[in-house]
């Protein structure tokens, strides 16, 4: 790509994200910014009714809750969803130290990389595309307009082509896989022990994908809703509960895994002691965020307490493992991220172009007007219809396109600012001279 202002157009057209990740703010503080529900929903519906806010997707997961956001001032639209983020957090001022902004085109380069799997606690992991789709199918109904759509089908359209054409998800490339590795450390086999699940949704299918591969003896399932821990339990051989009750066979299970999206701790420290210690020890893989499990848990007689933080050791040889291939997916990543910002910068002339094609067709118009009054048939009629068009469009194609490349380039806003009235009165003579041609 040729030299680009890599910050963005200027008036209407400002791109940025805000917001947090495994990398810049422990479990803790993540699972305070966690968004999910109806309480995404309404805090991104607010958010774009506010002055200043033209766009908004949320993505939220385990690892990382990041607005991206457009509006017309970048300092307003970066104060604006700060506040936002932080004011549903309650930790006060403090909450700004943890998130960081990104705007322009290193907005478009990261959200490709999170949605290839270069950004994710384990490179490669494929859920993070799912995630940043159902982010975007979310955001259609509320909050996306043609930045952030074009933003988000060219992030997934960048992620399935690394996927493809690169072996960067081969081997442990996902958080439940990684879990599993980790209670495979702790047991050996798994083979005669018990794991229960609490859990339904896409991390708790893979788990218990991942556990019957590993060929555990016995699989629970659980849900708060029952049909649907059924029909779940059916698809990975395993034994359907309601969550209200499976915490009562604890004393059973050797490996509990929490990953439902309950904002609060529901596996409470009374709950973890009630298990005997003659049942031998418990390992709990907590990858819930906000966390599913009472962390003092942690601190119990033949209790060991993992989340998602702990698997870095098993994420730092998975990463050892692909490292050869990040190269090529970084590659795939520049391209989809230079073909969308020539896009997004070429947005810059679609006013002038506008006004261009406006212009033209007002004058030819005038012109035909005056030059065949009175009734004319329709046949003719609509044979000077076409010829027109067919003329402006061949008039107006070569200044569309300087003005779109000139858009792409840098400092584009200002060379438009001087180009516009030129090509209109370039096009002013060649409309005027295409009426005096005698279309009619």
């Amino acid at each position: 790509m040729s030299r680009v202002d890599r910050v963005g157009p200027g008036t209407g057209n400002a791109l940025l994200a805000v917001g947090l990740n495994h990398r810049t703010a422990p479990i803790e503080v993540r699972e305070q910014f966690a968004l999910s529900g109806d309480r995404l929903t309404g805090w991104v519906q607010s958010l774009v009714t506010t002055a200043g806010v033209a766009e908004c997707v949320v993505l939220s997961t385990c690892n990382r809750t990041e607005c991206y956001a457009a509006g017309p001032n970048p300092e307003e639209l970066e104060h604006i969803v700060r506040e936002a983020l932080v004011g549903e957090t309650g930790l006060g001022a403090s909450g700004q130290t943890y998130l960081r902004t990104i705007s322009g085109f290193d907005v478009v380069r990261h959200l490709f990389r999170v949605s290839s799997g270069l950004d994710s606690l384990i490179i490669g992991e494929p859920q993070i595309q799912g995630q940043v789709s159902t982010a975007y199918h979310q955001g259609l109904s509320h909050g996306v307009g043609p930045i952030l759509h074009r933003l988000f089908q060219s992030a997934l359209a960048a992620g399935a082509r690394v996927r493809t054409t690169t072996a960067i998800a081969r081997g442990t490339t996902s958080i439940p896989s990684a879990a599993v590795s980790l209670a495979r450390k702790v047991f050996g086999s798994l083979e005669d022990r018990t794991a229960l699940v609490l859990g339904t949704g896409e991390m708790g299918q893979l788990t218990g994908r991942c556990l019957r591969t590993e060929g555990i003896h016995r699989l629970y399932v659980a849900s708060r809703n029952p049909a649907r821990a059924e029909r779940v339990g059916r698809s990975i051989d395993a034994i359907a509960l309601e969550r209200s009750t499976a915490l009562h066979r604890l004393a059973e299970v050797d490996l509990l895994v929490t990953c439902t999206d309950s904002d609060a701790a529901f596996v409470t420290l009374e709950q973890a002691k009630s298990r005997p210690s003659s049942a031998g020890p418990l390992v709990v893989l907590d990858i819930a965020l906000p966390r599913n499990v009472d962390a003092r848990a942690a601190e119990l007689p033949g209790v060991f307490l993992y989340n998602i933080d702990d698997l870095q050791r098993v994420v730092d040889q998975a990463r050892e493992a692909r490292v050869g291939e990040q190269e090529g997916a970084e590659a795939i990543v520049d391209r989809h991220a230079n073909r969308y910002w020539s896009w997004y910068r070429s947005r810059i002339a679609a006013p002038g172009i506008r006004t261009l094609r406006e212009t033209a067709q007002e004058i030819v118009a005038d012109a035909l007007a005056q030059g065949r009054p009175g009734p004319r048939d329709v046949d003719e009629e609509e044979r000077i219809r076409l010829a027109t068009r067919g003329a402006l469009n061949k008039v107006l194609h070569a200044p569309t396109q300087a003005m779109r490349w000139v858009a792409e380039r840098s400092e584009g806003e200002a060379c438009l600012r001087d180009l516009e009235p030129l090509l209109k009165r370039a096009v002013s003579e060649s409309g005027r001279g295409i009426a005096d041609g005698g279309l009619g």
